[in-house]
């Protein structure tokens, strides 16, 4: 086990006193909790006193464990806790925390020396795991740790009497670990080649598909907007000033555009692993003029709605 303690400036204070920081992960979409690198974040747990001296009565102490679990951990769903998505809790710089052992265990003039306007730290490293296929939403947990002190005087020994406060408690802190999953989708669509013709009407129609893999229970519709250089109810691919109208078309045969109806719908739920895949067809023309030669381009961006 590894044992970050941090001695570092504190205000004096008018009890002893523990705080913590936060262990929120922040938000990051559905795929990079499943596949992509592991979330990390920091959090701890701080114990401090005002004016400490040395010169009591009794011994003083101070003790502090973890008493939630330290394996086996998961962020649980808000809204649905069977939901989760797992994690490992760590010392900074390395190590393995247990579940109710002492991880500090300070007394006599060790608590003196720590205490005196200064604080003790447990520092945590929180990371996810990967392999969670979870929906959208907000994730949490928490981590309790319990604190135990006796006999620390706050004020003024006089004949190893404390004249003050001589604080002896003992309480439990918690900290919320949050992670909130977005809903994301990775999206293939390979360039549309109609080769070379020297007609219009001589280029063959090309059949394939645009495929999807989004987040699991996100339901979502599909657009294609007109391109660069659409005009009216045909997009065109351009070469200079030169246009070259074509279209993308649905399996109904309908154009695929990107407003109400035009849109692709009606996918189901995904379900996070299974890829949507949506079969269309590109034409070009062949009732418009001929064009000069060259090379003609068009844009088309793909846009998901959920």
């Amino acid at each position: 086990m590894a044992l970050a303690l941090v001695i570092c400036s504190l205000p004096a204070a008018a009890v002893c006193t523990p705080v913590e920081s936060s262990g929120v992960l922040g938000s990051h979409p559905s795929q990079r909790v499943r596949t992509g690198t592991p979330i990390t974040t920091t959090a701890d747990f701080r114990f401090g006193c005002g004016t400490v001296v040395l010169a009591v009565l009794s011994t003083p102490a101070l003790k502090a464990k973890i008493t939630t679990a330290t394996t086996g951990l998961t962020l649980k769903k808000t809204t649905d806790t069977a939901i989760t998505v797992p994690y490992e809790l760590t010392p900074v710089g390395g190590g393995t925390f247990t579940q109710g052992l002492l991880i500090i265990d300070l007394n006599s003039s060790n608590v003196v020396s720590l205490l005196s306007n200064n604080q003790a730290i447990i520092n945590l490293k929180i990371t996810t795991l990967t392999g969670a296929n979870v929906p959208a939403g907000t994730y949490t947990d928490n981590i309790t740790v319990n604190w135990t002190y006796a006999n620390i005087c706050e004020g003024i020994a006089v004949a190893n009497a404390c004249v003050g406060n001589l604080r002896t408690g003992s309480v439990d802190r918690t900290i919320t670990v949050t992670l909130v999953v977005t809903n994301d989708c990775t999206i293939t669509a390979p360039d549309v080649q109609f080769g070379t013709a020297p007609l219009p009407g001589a280029f063959n129609t090309v059949a394939q598909n645009i495929t999807l893999l989004c987040t699991k229970g996100m339901a979502y519709t599909v657009g294609l907007d007109p391109g660069i250089y659409g005009s009216g109810a045909r997009r065109q691919m351009a070469s200079g000033a030169n246009r070259l109208q074509y279209n993308i078309f649905r399996q109904d045969q309908s154009v695929w555009g990107h407003l109400g109806s035009a849109r692709v719908a009606n996918l189901g739920l995904a379900d996070g692993l299974t890829p949507h895949v949506i079969p269309y067809t590109a034409t070009i023309y062949a009732d418009q003029p001929a064009v000069p030669q060259g090379s003609y381009t068009d844009s088309v961006k793909v846009d998901v709605q959920f």
